[in-house]
Order: structure tokens, then sequence, then C-alpha cells
């Protein structure tokens, strides 16, 4: 978000840069001279420290006395979206653009407002996710991937060009399990200082003892499950606390690393597991760089230990974690010792520091240290200096929902924050891959009130089930993002007991959030299936129709022997009974009539398989009929496809309609070199009306702003404005280049779509000649978080050959690219397409 005050222009009599319209003098020039300029000053020194309730009081201050003054309407706005407070938040930011409606960055945050707003409804989809993950907690340890179906001949198909070389026609990854890393916090033990400093035999412990709760429903304190409250100089603590984080799927700890200008605090638990080589459990370190304070933030509030930043500094440091970088058990990324540092900011020369560690270690012969920050906001990269990835960490620099108000506060000192725990999995899981190399991270939960009684944040709502969600879903994306060494996933934390912040078992939920890590991890033993070749189709077919999985009955007349010709209507459904009066009536008054119409019913419990039956009776053209159980709908589209005959296919929704001359504009738009089309759409509701609200919107413009050639490629890959499989007329021998459906619940459409690209151009008739019905049992209604993971998948494939794309040749291609790293699309560049920093 923009924090950054307008520039002078050079002239008073030119326009204000603010974008209000206004003459400099009469706008920001004139608040130059005012008396609000201290306070709007002093509001936005306040809101980039981070004391954001301060920053509040300057800026409504500064509306009180101009109520319709931009810049206090503005970054008010933005005060409150750091809050959490989004409600609060939109008006404000909108009331701001009516004022200056080419403000880019007000535009750019009301859209940021409100994209957390909308962020609201995927709460439900996690909760019910985290209802079908505790199930498969419940399940054997392992669960079995589909089988392939036998090979089986199949006919003949038409030539058509193959993909070049590298073309992504399958989603597949290495086989390089993920390794999951949890911070580990040393603090659970007696030292001098803290004597001092806290009371006679403080510990950890002590804060975590007195915690009470601040509103009803508020569980504190935590109480510690199977370990107890532990004393960690004690071997045989740190030995239980391994053997539960290996037998439930954590890979290594990382242990916090205090040290200040030479003088370490709380070593030894780590000072001894390194003597004694046990456990034996894998490590690394990660430097926690902040002042050792009375507040325990970290920041200049009655300093009692502090950080000395120099050259020598650096290198003693490095010096003292030699051993450790030595030890067989350290995490290593390609032979190179990881080690991270907290907090980059405080640093004041952060190359110089990197360079002395790097040429320490050469020196010592360990290897090139494989330097790691973590990220205090989402679009922080610490490979601009010098770093090789970032680290999440949640939950710094999230925006989750603040949900204060909506709770009943018991505590009449509490002057905290509470946010709701799913709220801010959504924010995490809808986060963009970053053009950066990143690694992520999650938090089974996070309750501060042990250190900060009064004034904490606290993360309410979560269950061991919605972390399983995150986590599941973290790790299929670092096998998607990483290969090899480099597939990390850090969880913050083990142990940060006062934070609230742990998987150690506790009296509450016992070791359930460590059996949710242990089943997340399943889905390593579950490939990236992609799409199938047609000869698996057909074989698949034959192998469901032997065995009566697959029910088949034809009506009409039998197709004629194949010829180039025949034109097969594919319709997959599901449960669409309420529609399908209107779907067929458009199929039957086409101003050319398909061959045949080839229906799957994927396991419909409405009666929609009777309707087409009874439509098929009297059809004016034959129609196949197959049942099915439920399967999917890449299923259900792949045995269709397996059954049509046409070498021209059409693919239906059951929801949807087609115009009147839909197959005979599609139809004709295929040849040559084009064996795909599509048309613009009318986006209808469920009473066949223009369709309202903000997702059709957004579509609409990205479907208008669609041009030919690149720049249609441009648009597919920024959004699928093809829309839909049911928007699909191709021939059936692209099927022999592309394969079928991959099996993508949300996505598939869009793989197949891109997958085309690589082997044939598109025509796209800009006539509304498909109707679209947005409802709210689309196949992607209420599963968007699924659709973000699916769509990293299918572009991770796209992007995998784009040197070779057919549609864009050497003059064009930097042009591609720029327009990808623009999209926010970067992530996705083969590493050679990267530039170097």
């Amino acid at each position: 978000m923009s924090l950054n005050p307008e520039p002078t222009p050079v002239a008073r009599n030119a326009l204000c840069p603010c974008g209000s319209g206004r003459r400099y003098k009469s706008c920001h020039g004139a608040l130059a001279a005012s008396p609000l300029s201290a306070i709007l000053a002093q509001a936005l020194a306040a809101q980039q420290a981070g004391r954001f309730g301060d920053a509040a009081v300057g800026y409504e201050a500064a509306l009180a006395a101009e109520p319709e003054h931009f810049d206090a309407l503005h970054m008010l706005g933005v005060v409150r979206y750091q809050q959490g407070e989004f409600d609060a938040a939109l008006p404000l930011l909108q009331r701001a653009l009516e004022i200056a409606p080419s403000h880019a960055a007000a535009r750019f945050n009301c859209a940021l407002v409100q994209s957390a707003l909308d962020r609201r409804p995927l709460e439900k989809e996690i909760a019910r996710a985290a209802a079908v993950f505790s199930r498969r907690m419940a399940e054997p340890p392992l669960t079995q991937s589909r089988p392939e179906p036998p090979s089986a001949p199949t006919k003949s198909e038409a030539p058509i060009p193959q993909p070049p070389s590298g073309a992504p026609l399958a989603l597949s990854t290495p086989d390089t399990p993920v390794r999951v890393i949890a911070f580990y916090l040393p603090q659970f033990h007696r030292i001098p200082e803290n004597d001092a400093w806290w009371g006679e035999g403080f510990t950890e412990w002590t804060n975590v003892r007195r915690a009470r709760p601040n509103f009803d429903g508020h569980a504190q304190p935590h109480r510690p499950g199977d370990l107890g409250y532990y004393d960690l100089t004690e071997p045989a603590a740190r030995e239980a606390q391994a053997m539960l984080a290996r037998s439930h799927g954590i890979d290594a700890f990382c242990y916090y690393h205090y040290w200040f200008g030479g003088r370490r605090l709380l070593e030894q638990p780590f000072d001894a597991m390194l003597a004694s080589g046990q456990p034996d459990f894998p490590f690394c370190v990660c430097w926690a760089n902040e002042n050792w304070t009375r507040r325990w933030d970290g920041l200049d509030h009655e300093v009692l230990m502090a950080q000395q930043y120099s050259p020598d500094d650096a290198r003693r440091l490095i010096a003292e974690l030699l051993p450790a970088f030595r030890d067989r058990r350290y995490v290593r990324i390609n032979g190179r010792p990881l080690f991270l540092v907290y907090n980059i900011a405080d640093i004041p020369d952060v190359a110089g520091t990197l360079a002395v560690w790097r040429d320490e270690c050469a020196r010592a012969g360990v290897g090139d240290p494989y330097l790691c920050a973590v990220q205090r906001n989402a679009g922080d990269d610490p490979t601009m200096h010098g770093f090789d990835a970032a680290v999440e960490f949640p939950p710094i620099g999230h925006a989750a929902e603040n949900i204060t108000k909506r709770c009943t506060i018991t505590n009449p000192q509490f002057r905290g924050t509470i946010f709701d725990y799913r709220n801010l999995a959504a924010h995490y899981l809808l986060q963009p891959r970053p053009a950066f190399r990143q690694f992520r991270g999650t938090t089974p939960m996070w309750d501060n009130t042990a250190r900060r009684q009064d004034d904490g944040m606290i993360v309410t709502g979560s269950t061991p089930e919605a972390f399983g969600v995150w986590m599941e879903h973290t790790l299929t994306q670092t096998r998607l993002r990483h290969a090899g060494d480099e597939r990390l996933l850090f969880v913050n934390a083990w142990n940060e007991w006062a934070e609230g912040n742990h998987l150690e078992p506790d009296a509450a939920h016992g070791r359930r959030y460590l059996d949710a890590v242990r089943t997340a991890r399943r889905i390593e033993h579950e490939p990236f299936d992609g799409r199938p070749s047609l000869a698996a189709m057909m074989a698949d077919l034959h192998a469901v129709e032997h065995d009566g999985a697959l029910v088949v009955e034809r009506f009409g007349a039998a197709i004629a022997a194949d010829t180039d010709a025949l034109l097969s209507v594919v319709m997959p459904v599901y449960n669409h009974a309420r529609f399908l009066e209107r779907t067929l009536a458009s199929l039957a008054q086409q101003t050319r009539l398909p061959d045949e119409l080839v229906v799957v019913d994927d396991g419909s419990s409405d009666g929609s398989a009777d309707f087409v039956a009874a439509f098929a009776r009297t059809a004016r053209f034959p129609v196949t009929l197959a049942r099915q159980a439920n399967a999917g709908s890449d299923r259900a589209l792949n045995r269709g496809l397996a059954l049509a005959r046409g070498a021209t296919i059409a693919l239906l929704n059951s929801d949807d309609a087609f115009a009147p001359a839909r197959l005979e504009r599609l139809g004709a738009a295929l040849g040559g070199d084009v064996a795909l089309a599509f048309s613009d759409v009318a986006l209808i509701d469920d009473d066949d009306r223009p369709a309202e609200g903000n997702y059709a919107r957004v579509l609409r413009q990205r479907i208008d702003a669609a041009e030919d050639g690149a720049g249609l490629l441009r648009a597919l890959v920024f959004h699928n404005i093809a829309t839909s499989t049911g928007n699909l007329v191709f021939r059936r021998s692209l099927l022999a280049a592309t394969g079928g459906f991959a099996p993508l619940a949300i996505c598939h459409d869009w793989d197949f779509v891109l997958a085309a690209s690589y082997v044939t151009r598109f025509a796209f008739v800009r006539e509304p000649l498909y109707r679209y019905r947005l409802h709210d049992t689309n196949t992607f209604a209420g599963r968007r978080i699924d659709g973000i993971l699916e769509g990293e998948r299918v572009l991770a494939g796209f992007f995998a050959g784009i040197y070779k794309h057919p549609w864009i040749d050497h003059a064009a291609r930097e042009e591609f690219i720029r327009f990808a790293r623009a999209a926010g699309l970067g992530g996705y560049l083969p590493a050679y397409l990267v530039p170097v920093r």
C-alpha cells in the first residue's frame, strides 16, 4: 500500500499530482501552508512506525477540520485496512476516489480492500475443506492413487501438427519429498540474565502459566500435553521432542540463535545438542537479530541486550556457527548450509554482511551458505539484497480481518486485536506466486496473550483440521514451485508457547495438530496426474464398459461411417435437471444440427439422466447416453470424447446454452492451421437475465480486452477468457497431441486450452454464441482456494516451454516476458528468463 506523500510540482499553477484535478496551489499547496500539515505529517509518521491507532486519531482530527480532505480520507482508509477493519476502510477509500478518481494509489488500495472483503467466503471454503480433512485424519496412513487404465488399441486419428520439444503435455514433477522445518524456541530453561531481568526462576513457562482469557471463549492459558513443562537443559526432553516430531512428519528444527555483538543468550540447549550429537535429528539456525527488550517486541523500549552490527561482528557470528555448519545433521540445500536471518531491515549494510558471511564460509571450507531472510511483508524480496530466498513467516505481515468488535471482551484493560484463523489462512493461501524464490510458511495458531496480556494479538478459531488444510495446500505449492533440496516448508512454530503458537501437544488438543501435519503429508504419495493420452482414454472406455461401470444406451439411427463432416456434441451432466430443458432446447434449435449428442451422466441424483433419455426419444439427431457413478468432470468429459464419432467436437455444459448459429459459425471457423475455436459469451443468471456482480463485470472486461495473435495468448494466460469447456469446439485429431482433460476440478478447461496453444492456432469468434450461466452451483462456486492451486499447476505447465511457444517469435518473446512479469506471473518463468540482480 502506498504510504508516500505526493511530490511537489515545479509550478504552483500546475495540476496537483494527487489526481484531484485541482491546481497545486489550491490543493496540496494550500495544505503545505495549513495547520493540518503538521497533523498529517505526525499521523503519517505514526502509520509508518506501525502505530496505527495513533495514526487514525491524527487523520480523524484532520477530517474533523476538513471532511473532504483527500489525503486524510485516503490514508485513514489505508490505516483501517492495516488494522483489519475492512468494512470501515472501503467507504473512506471510495470517498477519496470521488475526490480524485484518477489517483493510482487510491485505486490500488481500494481494490486491495475490496479483495480482502471478497475473501470472507473463503472462510466457509476452509471450514468445508476442514470437514473433509477431518475424515482423512481418520483414514489409514496411506491412500492409493487411481490406477492407470490398461492399454488398448484405438482407431487412427487424422494428423495434426506436433508440439515443439519440451511443450508441457503433462503435469508432473519429480518425487522428491518436501522437508518440513519447524521453528524452535530454546527459552525453556533458566539463565542468569532472565533471573536478573524478570525475577528468580523465570523461564518461558512463567509467562505461559499466568496468561488469562480476554474474551468469551478465549483459550488461555495454554497447557502442555505429553511433554509437560519441560526444561531444555535435560537431554530426555530434547530427545522426546525429536521423536515426536519425526513420527509426525516434521523433518528438522530451526533453532533461534540469540547473538548480541559477541554475547549469546539461551544457548545451552543448542550447544548441548551440538556437542552430544543427540538427538540425531536434522537442524538449522535462524539468527534472531532483534534487540532484547522488556516489552518482548524487539523495539527500543527498555533495551536489555542490543544488537551491534559491524563487519567484525558479522565475522564473529559466522565463526560461532561454523561447527554447526559442519555437523552431519545440519540442513543443507545442494550441499550448502541453510542459514536464516529474522530481521534484515535492521542490518545497516546487508550486502556487505552477506559478503563477509560467504567469504568466511569459503575460507572455512563449509561451502557457500544458503541464505534466507524472513519476510516481514508479502512483497519483501530479500534476493535483491543478495539472499538466496525468502521465508514466509505467518502471521507477520498478515492482512486478516479484525474481529475484535464481534467478541465479548471480558478483560476491561484489553486493547489488543483479535483476528479469525480461517481468514488469516485464506490471506496466505491466496498470495500470488512471487517472482523471487520463496519458501512458504504456515502457523498452527497464534495468541501472544502470555507475553502481552492486555495488548496482544490473538488469532482465534484455529482447529487442527483448518491448519491441516493450510498445510496441505502449501505442501502442494512447494512441490510445484521447487525441486530437489529446495522443497522446504516452514512451520511457525514447534514450541512458541508464550505466543500461543506450537505444534507440541497441549491439554486441549493432544497431538491433533501434529496428526494434521502427518495427514497433510499424504499428498506426497499422490502423483500430479496430467492429461490422459487419447489411447488411454479409449482404453479406459473399453475397461469401464466391459466391467459395467459405464452403462451406455443409444437412441436414434446409427451414425454413418466416420467422415470429416460429422460433428458431435459432448455434454457431461451432474445434477442440472433444472437447466436441462433450456440447454437441450438450445441444441435442438441450431441452424446446423449436430450429427450426434453424447451425454455422460456423472452420477446425478436429481433425475438428470432420465430427462436426457426422454429428450433423446424424440430428438432429430442420434443421442448416446452413458451413466456412471460420480467420478468427476474430467472422467465424464474424457469418456464422452472417447464415445464421440465426429471429426469435429463441440462441448456443452449442462447448465449453459448455445446461441442458434453457434455450431454453424464455430464449425466454419475451423480449418487450415486452426483446430480449436471459441466465441464470446453472454453471461446470464438462473433466469436467463444478464448476470450481475463483481465477477461478471471483471470477466466481461477481460474478454473485451482480448486481442488477436499474441494478445489473445496474453489474455488467455492472465485469465481463461474462453470461460468454460462448454465454449470449446475443436477437431478430434487435436486430442492426439494434447490428450484429454486433466483431473482438475476447476481448471481442466484452462489447462486444455493453454496446452492446445502449443499445437494449433485458435479462432476467437467475437459474437456471444455461448450463454454461460453464473450461479451458486457452478463447479467453481465455493472452491476458490482449489482454483488458485490448480491455476498454479496449469501456469507452471504452460510456462515450462514458453521459450518454444509457436505463437511467439523471437521478436515478440521479450514483450511477452515483460507482460508476464507486469501481470504478476514472473514466478512462473523458467530460471534462465529471470533477470540476474
